[in-house]
């Protein structure tokens, strides 16, 4: 078992809460705006993970079975994406447009954004860094799992020291494409430009279309030259992300 994964789920962990602390400390805002972030994250996952618990394994059969390998890994993309779209950009044009965050400046709705994507490498960090601390303090643990899932999981736990920091980069640039979309939201709530929303929703919608193939990449071959190639995408989206925040930013007048 290799100690040195625990780096991965802490380092997203610390990009959440540096991001947050970083920028409060550059703008001074309020730590509400954060905070609110955080909140609509939670809201807009919740659907998400009913369906995944109730409805996205059978559609998944279902397309796969009917669809064939291809066929059902873009449909399910599609499926994917759409309902990201929907939830998030939905939930967090219902929080800005129904309350006075319509009113924020352009710092406000940073921190807002922020906020959006660092509770979500919080939150996802955390089940990862329990399971590793887990282990480590009673390895037993492992010893007790049925063979199939053991020798599974000792392939991921013996994973070379240098994939750890696939997570913090995947986590980073995701956290700056929560950033552009929540400010194109705002934009489009402040200027009443429905246009702007939809911009949003069609770059979150693309963002996590591609989920779907990437976990299939992934489970054929975890190695991590396969892991690396998996973050290029989520690193041209979320360079897209401060590219158009800063455009953004400018232009908030």
């Amino acid at each position: 078992m290799n100690p040195w994964l625990i780096l991965g789920p802490s380092g997203m962990i610390a990009v959440g809460l540096a991001s947050i602390a970083l920028w409060q400390r550059r703008s001074r805002t309020a730590l509400g705006y954060p905070l609110l972030g955080g909140t609509v994250w939670c809201v807009s996952i919740a659907p998400k993970l009913v369906m995944d618990y109730t409805v996205t394994p059978r559609l998944s059969s279902l397309l796969m079975s009917s669809l064939g390998l291809a066929g059902g890994l873009a449909a399910l993309g599609v499926y994917v994406g759409l309902r990201t779209g929907l939830f998030e950009c939905g939930f967090t044009y219902l929080a800005i447009d129904r309350t006075s965050l319509r009113e924020a400046s352009a710092d406000e709705a940073t921190a807002f954004g922020v906020g959006f994507g660092a509770t979500e490498a919080v939150i996802l960090a955390l089940p990862s860094l329990v399971q590793l601390v887990s282990f480590m303090v009673n390895p037993a643990l492992i010893d007790a799992l049925p063979p199939g899932y053991r020798e599974a999981l000792l392939a991921q736990l013996d994973a070379p020291t240098w994939i750890v920091a696939a997570p913090v980069l995947e986590r980073a640039f995701t956290l700056f494409a929560h950033l552009f979309t929540a400010l194109l939201i705002f934009a489009a709530v402040r200027r009443k430009r429905i246009r702007l929303f939809l911009c949003a929703f069609a770059y979150k919608s693309v963002l996590d279309a591609v989920v779907p193939y990437l976990q299939w990449a992934l489970a054929s071959s975890a190695s991590p030259a396969t892991v690396y190639l998996a973050e290029v995408w989520v690193v041209l989206m979320g360079s897209i992300g401060i590219i158009g925040s800063i455009r953004l930013r400018r232009g908030w007048a």
